[in-house]
């Protein structure tokens, strides 16, 4: 007769968020924890920021908002963040009950829940998704039975055990990456995806907008599919469109996958879980690293990609019509280029992340079993 122990996961639970770069690798997770463990429950202890009401738009998945905000740079907001994660720590010891597992997702949100599944004896993996780890993170690594890494480089010297698992991807951008496989180069009219994570990158648009009037002489040779946030939309819209771009402009897309696979060149930020997408999509890319990061994980994530072959690097003040034009002329205009970036960038992928992940959740339940699976 199979144990408990033996039969997989029955219950997780996902804990932080904040940004789409949070909420996506969990996201992945819950959709191959289900896949693999057919009932197995998926709760995500989520805030209630607006974006992140756009991401769970239209998914089957079940989330609980916690009543935490930002702590931003004041000592009264220390010490509010304080007492809200108290309080909220004491609500997830209830709700955590019985969980298999607990995976921190990273940023300020999953600070008190991790520390309410390790009070409660629930194992916890973080994930970290880039290569210079989150404060957060680093604060909690001491706490968690594991921290799981998108590159052997990821430094985590307080942690109890390091894995270098890849930062896992959800099944629609796998499913993209066959479609981008079977996907034929338009020769007249490149595709060009600007995109700065979930809520759009300002100064990414700030300086596409200004460099647009100086390359008008590519204006029938380019499309532009543009990820700008909803404070951006409307000024990229009418950007485009008074420079008689083609072009197609959205504050948010749940259909990100899809337009990335159709897309020459990616510009944008180089969080980790873009460059994930990116490479499994195998889809070359300009990366503008955000230049105010007091670690530089953007940075040190796009380097990385730039070593590799599978990116080339633009610091934010340097992207201009100058280096715009550059980047046209030299990389979105020469297909060995573009072929040979996105096979290097493909090098970098790691598909069974997910997998990962899960198999050494799986090794951490059956060392400690819980005594009941969690209920609503």
């Amino acid at each position: 007769m199979k144990s408990a122990a033996d039969e997989g996961l029955r219950a997780i639970a996902f804990l932080g968020g904040g940004t789409g770069g949070h909420l996506f690798p969990g996201i992945a997770l819950a959709e191959r924890a289900r896949e693999r463990f057919p009932g197995c429950r998926t709760l995500f202890f989520r805030t209630a920021r607006a974006v992140e009401d756009k991401v769970f738009l239209g998914r089957d998945l079940e989330t609980r908002s916690v009543s935490i905000a930002a702590p931003g740079g004041s000592f009264r907001g220390w010490v509010r963040y304080a007492l809200e994660a108290q309080a909220v720590r004491r609500e997830l010891e209830g709700a955590l009950q019985g969980f298999d597992a607990a995976f921190g997702l990273g940023g300020y949100a999953s600070f008190p829940g991790i520390l309410a599944a390790r009070s409660l004896g629930v194992p916890v993996i973080l994930l970290e998704q880039n290569l210079a780890p989150g404060r957060v993170n680093r604060l909690l690594a001491p706490f968690a039975e594991a921290v799981a890494c998108p590159f052997a480089e990821t430094p985590f010297r307080m942690a109890r055990r390091r894995v270098v698992t890849g930062n896992p991807v959800r099944k629609v951008v796998l499913e993209a990456a066959a479609a981008r496989d079977a996907r034929a180069m338009d020769p007249a009219r490149r595709r060009i995806l600007v995109v700065g994570g979930s809520q759009g990158a300002a100064g990414v648009n700030r300086a596409v907008r200004a460099a647009l009037p100086e390359l008008l002489d590519f204006r029938e040779r380019i499309h532009w599919i543009h990820v700008a946030g909803d404070a951006d939309k409307g000024g990229m819209t009418e950007a485009y469109r008074t420079g008689g771009w083609s072009a197609e402009v959205y504050s948010y897309t749940p259909e990100l996958p899809s337009l990335m696979a159709g897309s020459d060149l990616l510009l944008g930020r180089a969080g980790g879980t873009t460059l994930s997408e990116i490479a499994v999509l195998g889809l070359p890319a300009v990366l503008v690293p955000y230049p105010y990061h007091r670690d530089q994980h953007q940075r040190r994530n796009a380097e990385a990609f730039a070593r590799a072959g599978g990116a080339e690097v633009i610091e934010e003040d340097q992207l201009t019509a100058g280096s715009l034009r550059a980047v046209f002329r030299d990389t979105l205009f020469a297909p060995a280029r573009l072929e040979a970036m996105g096979r290097c960038a493909r090098s970098l992928a790691r598909p069974d992340a997910a997998d990962a992940i899960l198999d050494l959740a799986v090794e951490l339940r059956r060392r400690c079993p819980p005594a009941s699976a969690s209920s609503s």
